[in-house]
């Protein structure tokens, strides 16, 4: 029987429309200030350096690093210091009541449900921890971050299309992985989820960014409510 599940963001919980849409202007327009801002930070200094090493500009000024990282911004790349900046700006303004995050409106009642039953709830997302705590503690409910045990992310964890990321997770997690399940809107990241033993849920919601794409031979729900974890495996619930 299932034990722990572990849960996306874009496309799962919440709208990919709202990120790019919303979050994804909002950290565009504000990573020169607040870069220079903030400058002098050990943490802000470490990813202006990742930020020189992928580009491979080991000179490259802060105007530069801005540049690079609206470069990956504007062409959705999930690189680790845009994410770490993205996150870093994003909580800031959750703080000050600028950002609101979305959910879709099954998400929040089955995951408060899944916590009262027992199950340990984690999240990976490419979004970075900073970012995943700024999101699940201002959403239109109050503060969710009670029902999380774990953060993971792309730079704690390892990229999400990629088997021993999914093993590294049940190894933080002390449990076995036919005992995890995942739920993702990528099929990319399902198949990579599978690999490493996990049990695998496609989440489809319909006029989201993928939904054409399909979740291929997973089990696929239009909403959490559709979820049954009562078995040794997930199924649907029966009508």
């Amino acid at each position: 029987m299932t034990t722990h599940i572990i849960i996306d963001i874009e496309g799962t919980t919440s709208s990919t429309w709202f990120v790019h849409r919303t979050l994804y202007p909002y950290s565009h327009e504000r990573f020169g200030t607040w870069l220079a801002a903030h400058r002098r930070r050990d943490d802000v200094q470490a990813m202006v350096q990742m930020v020189r090493d992928i580009a491979n500009e080991p000179d490259a000024d802060d105007d530069r690093v801005v540049w690079w990282l609206r470069h990956w911004l504007d062409n959705d790349q999930k690189i680790t210091p845009l994410k770490a900046f993205q996150g870093w700006i994003w909580d800031e303004g959750f703080a000050a009541g600028h950002l609101t995050s979305h959910f879709f409106d099954d998400a929040i009642p089955a995951m408060r449900a899944w916590k009262a039953a027992g199950f340990d709830l984690s999240i990976f997302s490419s979004g970075s921890v900073n970012a995943q705590r700024a999101w699940f503690g201002h959403s239109p409910e109050g503060n969710l971050l009670p029902l999380f045990t774990h953060h993971f992310d792309t730079e704690n964890t390892g990229p999400k299309r990629v088997a021993s990321s999914y093993t590294h997770i049940a190894g933080v997690l002390g449990a076995p992985a036919n005992k995890i399940v995942f739920l993702s809107d990528l099929v990319a990241e399902l198949d990579a989820a599978r690999e490493a033993g996990w049990c695998t849920v496609g989440v489809r919601r319909e006029g989201d960014q993928y939904f054409d794409a399909g979740v291929g031979d997973h089990l696929a729900i239009t909403s959490f409510a559709q979820l049954d974890l009562s078995g040794d495996v997930p199924g649907l619930v029966r009508s």
